[in-house]
């Protein structure tokens, strides 16, 4: 499944036949609102990144409860816990710049059923091994400096979800309609 980066602010809908659902990330409280209140593909949220929202237990929710968002995204593993708690997917945000700092950043992920790890820059998958992939908590979404078609499909055998932006998205569809596409 592919996530579409956005701040919320587009009407943004997957082409027919793309799995794919929304991430609001880098955005604002009311975009948010607007967003999860409006028709359109499933939704998942980067609750550290929505300004006028905290990263709290009333931040979580409301997310959840008031609307709707069943997959929430935290670098803090008690706010995974918390919306695990409450049934719905959360996603660790992981840090995986070198192996030092992805094998810090595990050990404080709560490894417990509805936490999965979200692992930046999205790219690093591709590099890890096939023991180093086994100890991140699925499900897996890679997220960040995917900026290709090819690039997303790769990471893709090896994580769970790939987090795009809207502009790959389009040619990831266009490429599986055969048609030619230029990247950038």
């Amino acid at each position: 499944m592919f996530l579409v980066a956005d701040d919320g602010q587009l009407d943004w809908s997957p082409p027919p036949g793309m799995d794919a659902g929304i991430l609001i990330r880098d955005s604002n409280l009311p975009a948010l609102i607007r967003r999860a209140t409006s028709p359109g593909p499933p939704l998942a949220v980067d609750i550290d990144s929505v300004a006028g929202l905290d990263s709290d237990d009333a931040a979580v929710d409301f997310v959840t409860g008031r609307l709707g968002i069943r997959v929430v995204l935290t670098r803090r593993p008690q706010l995974a816990i918390l919306v695990a708690g409450l049934g719905h997917l959360c996603l660790l945000h992981v840090l995986a710049f070198d192996s030092t700092g992805l094998d810090r950043a595990l050990q404080s992920h709560p490894r417990r059923p509805g936490v999965g790890t979200v692992i930046s820059p999205g790219l690093v998958l591709s590099h890890l091994r096939t023991g180093e992939l086994a100890t991140l908590p699925r499900p897996i979404l890679a997220y960040g400096l995917i900026d290709t078609p090819e690039a997303a499909r790769d990471i893709l055998t090896r994580a769970d979800g790939v987090a795009i932006r809207p502009d790959t998205a389009a040619r990831i569809a266009a490429s599986e309609r055969g048609l030619l596409f230029a990247s950038r």
